[in-house]
């Protein structure tokens, strides 16, 4: 990435307010992940209905451990990209990004290496009490190192400081192409949970490299050559990049710890068909409130621009703006999700993957509640740690993995999967009024 910068300004809409470039952004994200909700619905129906209640389970297993594995490990080095790289790219200090870009992309790195150790580590030593056979195990390796050396959390950070994320819509939408695609292939030719992973695997890395390649394409202009950087150096050129790092792991740790703890419980102590039926049901769930997640992404984009950009006290009162128009919206649309689960949420499961996955829907209702609060709550975290209350969001997570543990010890055991989905629901809500309290008092 080495050519003559046209700008060192940071991209914005003119004459567009915030939450309007939070809204276009958001739409650019939506836009993709639209085509994969639709997708998902076809390419989920082709796995569950060919691979059955077991079979899924342990596919879902699968991914449920690789997924763990590379959100613990690994760091979302994007955000630091969009948070430290606001300033160089507005001077125009293009050896600057280059050094930060160097610095993520070399966590990203260090963090995927080790990654493959406790990979290796969870698939031998955790499979069996999974009820995995040697083979199995060895297809949970593989597939966790694919996830793990796919990487492009770097990428991203470089497409959404440069407010590309059209560009990004487009790399996001090569999964669910490529999935329905293997998902075909799998059932037709391999319709094993190994032929299924494969695809899932393709999938990943040809993402990976759809963001690296757009990400060139658009950042060449801007950054000049990147080499690998030691988080020492990072942290000198970049005060409190490491620190924030750590923050933000901590958090998308508790937060994976959050949505695969049940699943790994019911691996273990029910079996592998209650987890299937939990995971089918936390996708489903998941996939009616995708929204939040990308709108959660936006938020922090635009945020920190403002922050960037503002001085002074002005700073929280744009925030505080923000926050009740993004606030209104999510309510809003959390409801009316909530509603559409009830209404078509057992029609959508038994036409998608037929009567043997009836027993999902109970869950279904109790995991898209909890996804639909985590919507309403979704600008929560993104403004915590654009005014740098990191430890905050984090002892927030802590509480509530606290209190999902408590709620998995009494209801588990009697209630099964049912136990599991509501003890989600309740800790997902007490981390909603917790973080709702934290922003109010912050922000005055």
């Amino acid at each position: 990435m080495a050519r003559t910068p046209k700008t060192g300004s940071i991209p914005s809409t003119p004459g567009k307010g915030p939450f309007a470039n939070i809204a276009r952004n958001t739409g650019w994200l939506l836009g993709s992940k639209g085509l994969g909700a639709v997708l998902s619905l076809f390419y989920l129906a082709i796995t569950t209905r060919t691979l059955g209640p077991e079979g899924f389970g342990i596919f879902s297993l699968v991914i449920a451990v690789a997924q763990f594995i590379a959100r613990i490990i690994t760091f979302d080095s994007w955000q630091a990209v969009v948070k430290y790289g606001q300033a160089p790219l507005r001077d125009g200090k293009r050896d600057m990004l280059s050094l930060l870009i160097g610095s993520t992309l070399t966590i990203d790195v260090l963090s995927a290496v080790a990654g493959l150790g406790v990979a290796a580590l969870l698939a031998f030593g955790l499979g069996p009490y999974l009820g995995w056979q040697p083979d199995i195990a060895w297809l949970g390796f593989g597939y966790a190192a694919v996830v793990l050396l796919a990487l492009r959390s770097t990428a991203v950070g470089i497409l959404r400081l440069l407010d590309r994320f059209a560009a990004a819509a487009l790399a996001e939408s090569m999964m669910p192409i490529v999935r329905m695609a293997g998902a075909v292939t799998a059932w037709w030719l391999m319709p094993t949970p190994l032929g299924f992973l494969m695809a899932w695997a393709t999938s990943e890395i040809i993402v990976s490299t759809a963001y690296w390649i757009l990400a060139y394409r658009h950042g060449r202009n801007h950054v000049g050559r990147i080499r690998f950087v030691w988080p020492r150096r990072a942290q000198a050129h970049f005060p409190g990049i490491l620190p924030f790092l750590m923050a933000s792991n901590i958090n998308l740790s508790l937060v994976t710890l959050i949505n695969s703890l049940p699943i790994f419980i019911l691996g273990m102590f029910v079996g592998a068909a209650e987890a299937g039926y939990y995971r089918l049901a936390a996708q489903l769930g998941n996939a009616m409130t995708t929204f939040s997640q990308l709108m959660s992404r936006a938020i922090f984009s635009e945020t920190t621009r403002s922050h960037v950009r503002e001085a002074g006290a002005n700073r929280h009162g744009e925030l505080r703006q923000l926050l009740r128009k993004i606030s209104a919206f999510t309510v809003l649309s959390a409801t009316i999700i909530v509603l559409a689960l009830f209404v078509l949420g057992e029609w959508l499961l038994v036409t998608m993957s037929g009567p043997a996955y009836l027993p999902a829907y109970p869950l279904l209702l109790l995991l898209g509640g909890a996804a639909a609060i985590e919507m309403a709550g979704v600008s929560f975290d993104p403004l915590l740690m654009t005014i740098d209350r990191q430890r905050l969001t984090v002892m927030v997570r802590v509480i509530e993995v606290v209190i999902l543990a408590a709620c998995l010890a009494i209801l588990l055991p009697p209630m099964g999967a049912s136990g599991a989905a509501s003890s989600v629901l309740i800790a997902t809500m007490a981390g909603f009024l917790l973080r709702a309290v934290a922003v109010r008092v912050h922000l005055r």
